[in-house]
């Protein structure tokens, strides 16, 4: 869950960590974006405890309004499944959407929470989605193959040193 001390958007031409960066279409700024439609950005999540990215293009920056009752985008009311569809995207919870308003602690009402909409650009433009499974990058070797080679190599030499 996010916890909003400062913007979000720290690296350029990125925005905020998505759940999984294969099913999310959208994503909750707190803090607003510089990113307007037809921009290309970054999205990241740590879904295997490693940072992954996708390239994206921007198709839409509603405007998000909360009352701590209701949610609604561009003066739109949201409905309760997109409500929570935008929370799963953004790792938050439906709570957390509703209490970001007008007097809240995390509220900045300088920079105004938009929830931006993207699609992906390719669909195998996800780091690590060109690389086949069970490889050793640029040995094409499979780790089981390449380390039962190297306990060959190990066993090998530690009985030629004991004869």
């Amino acid at each position: 869950m996010a916890l909003w001390t400062k913007p979000p958007e720290t690296a350029a031409g990125a925005l905020p960590y998505v759940h999984d960066i294969a099913t999310a279409s959208c994503v909750f700024c707190p803090y607003g974006t510089s990113f307007s439609v037809g921009d290309r950005a970054y999205i990241y999540d740590e879904q295997t405890g490693v940072q992954r990215e996708r390239q994206v293009e921007i198709t839409a920056v509603k405007v998000f309004h909360s009352t701590g009752r209701m949610i609604s985008l561009d003066l739109a009311m949201l409905s309760p499944a997109e409500a929570a569809r935008i929370a799963a995207d953004s790792e938050l919870t439906l709570e957390t959407l509703l209490e970001h308003r007008s007097g809240s602690p995390s509220f900045d009402s300088t920079r105004r929470a938009v929830v931006v909409y993207f699609k992906a650009c390719d669909k195998d433009d996800a780091t690590g989605s060109r690389v086949k499974h069970g490889l050793l990058a640029g040995t094409g070797k499979s780790a089981r193959a390449e380390h039962a080679s190297g306990l060959r190599s190990l066993g090998a030499r530690l009985f030629s040193r004991n004869k």
